[in-house]
């Protein structure tokens, strides 16, 4: 192992190795690699045509992290599950206009493929993926036109379908932690997640390439514990220290996202808008001893309103990028958590929910259509991509998707007796057909999933012939602020349930009371 500064340590990586890189937004982002990556390019024109393996959109904002390397001959190709995220844009840009080969990947795939790149195994086999844009029956893992290929190919194994995906060959590997020893043992303890550090190491030694570490600090050999090495010293090849190098873009440390230090579950109030009323009528789906995933957004809000009500501590949150237990700690570092119980590799928290082991996913939708399908991976001129979004909601049995029914410039007034709309939205939400299906909805009624679906001012419930709206907000007119803002005409049940006011008044949602209500004593008791 040697120790090298950014400019030097990024001079060890040849022309045209693909690189798997660690980072979710700013959090294990090796950012002082990245920019010494692009000075190399850009003053020697080397290293070039590099492949770019990242399960999680890398950076805060555009230029910043993956954005480094968003320059014509850098980079070929690009496999990701996220693209055009926290205003992270010009590398997307480059897949738009068509400049880069770019394949999509749901999240935990990616993960799993580290893996079994790292076990020399050619792929993997797995049903998450069947029937979303994933499915080459459907589109493909090619996200734009210059992308000739597909990483995914439909099989069938005792009859059922499946799809195997190609293991990447991964040439060198650019990742984070917290301290290395003299030895470059890796320790991550300062950092909120975890991630796929050593999956991406062990992948690019597999593949005969380098290993590069950025940390923060370097400490005496025999200093740090066995227990505390994410990744063993004789995988690492470089480690660039880099003093400054902060925890998150909120801060340079702060122990509650470790675990370090786990103070009780705060209960700050919940600003009283229209997100908080679609949260609270989510959090109504609570019940006591579930895994929860929260999404990104709105989603986040519902841990909130649990810690407000005094529930927080009879559920178990989960976030995909590592963190179990404790509280999501929100959009702008989100993937992280606050006094986390655990914190989980990716690889083993994408196994928990394709294990069908999560209790309830909260999320986010960016279009829904008449058959129940959602879209969350590519709308308007964004290119988000389906992150995690496929490997939570193929499995888990109770979902909950969050959309308001129109956008673009929609104004409510919160009431205690209801909402009353200022300004209806130009953008229609609910269309005839997604733009990309990131979501399936008649496979997801097939298999049994219970799916309901929750705007600014009613609820649908997926049934077996799509939508059906089952829910009302109070004041509300069923066909001039409901289906005349559709662009397709739902079922509507014949008796359709007004949302408690509760929902709309300042006080803090009871949970227990309404677990009271229907029949449901907490993990704690009364």
């Amino acid at each position: 192992m040697r120790v090298l500064d950014a400019d030097q340590a990024v001079k060890t990586l040849p022309d045209g190795v693909c690189i798997a890189i660690s980072g979710n937004g700013s959090i294990l982002q090796p950012d002082r690699l990245l920019a010494a990556l692009e000075r190399a390019f850009l003053s020697s024109g080397h290293p070039r045509g590099l492949g770019l393996y990242y399960p999680v959109v890398i950076g805060t904002h555009s230029g910043n992290g993956i954005d480094h390397l968003a320059h014509p001959g850098l980079v070929s190709e690009v496999v990701a599950s996220c693209f055009d995220i926290w205003g992270v844009d010009r590398l997307a840009t480059m897949i738009r206009e068509d400049r880069i080969v770019a394949h999509c990947l749901p999240m935990g795939i990616m993960f799993q493929l580290l893996h079994a790149a790292a076990d020399g195994q050619p792929g993997i086999l797995s049903p998450i993926g069947l029937h979303t844009l994933i499915d080459p029956e459907v589109r493909g893992t090619s996200q734009n036109s210059v992308c000739t290929t597909s990483l995914a190919r439909r099989t069938e194994m005792d009859g059922e379908p499946f799809l195997y995906y190609v293991a990447p060959r991964i040439g060198a590997a650019i990742i984070r932690g917290s301290v290395s020893d003299e030895d470059g043992n890796i320790s991550l303890c300062q950092e909120p997640i975890t991630q796929g550090v050593l999956s991406m190491a062990l992948a690019a030694r597999a593949g005969g390439g380098k290993v590069l570490v950025q940390v923060k600090g370097l400490v005496r050999r025999g200093t740090l514990r066995p227990s505390d090495v994410v990744v063993p010293g004789c995988l690492v090849d470089v480690v660039s220290v880099v003093p400054e190098q902060w925890q998150t873009a909120a801060g340079e440390y702060d122990a509650r996202l470790t675990g370090a230090w786990s103070p009780p579950i705060p209960c700050s109030e919940v600003p009283l808008d229209l997100d908080t009323v679609i949260a609270r009528r989510a959090a109504l789906e609570l019940r006591p001893g579930m895994i929860v995933n929260l999404g990104f957004g709105i989603a986040t809000r519902v841990a909130a309103i649990a810690a407000e009500s005094g529930v927080a501590g009879d559920l178990t949150f989960s976030v995909e990028h590592g963190p179990l237990g404790g509280m999501p700690a929100g959009t702008n570092i989100f993937g992280a958590a606050m006094g986390p119980s655990a914190i989980l590799r990716s690889t083993d928290v994408f196994g928990l929910y394709h294990a069908g082991l999560l209790d309830l996913a909260i999320l986010s939708a960016a279009e829904v259509d008449a058959e129940g399908n959602a879209n969350v991976s590519r709308f308007a001129e964004q290119m988000p991509g389906p992150g995690g979004y496929i490997d939570i909601t193929a499995p888990t049995r109770r979902l909950v998707l969050l959309s308001a029914l129109r956008a673009g410039g929609l104004r409510w007034e919160i009431r205690p007796e209801g909402p009353r709309l200022l300004r209806e939205g130009t953008i229609p939400r609910f269309v005839p057909v997604v733009r990309e299906r990131t979501f399936p909805g008649r496979v997801a009624w097939s298999r049994g999933a219970q799916v309901l679906y929750l705007t600014d001012r009613c609820a649908f419930e997926l049934s077996a012939e799509g939508l059906l709206l089952t829910e009302i907000a109070p004041g509300i007119d069923l066909r001039a602020d409901i289906l005349d803002q559709m662009d397709f005409v739902p079922r509507v049940a014949r008796q359709i349930e007004v949302w408690p006011a509760e929902l709309f008044r300042s006080e803090a949602l009871d949970l227990r009371r309404h677990w009271r209500e229907v029949g449901i004593g907490t993990c704690r008791g009364f």
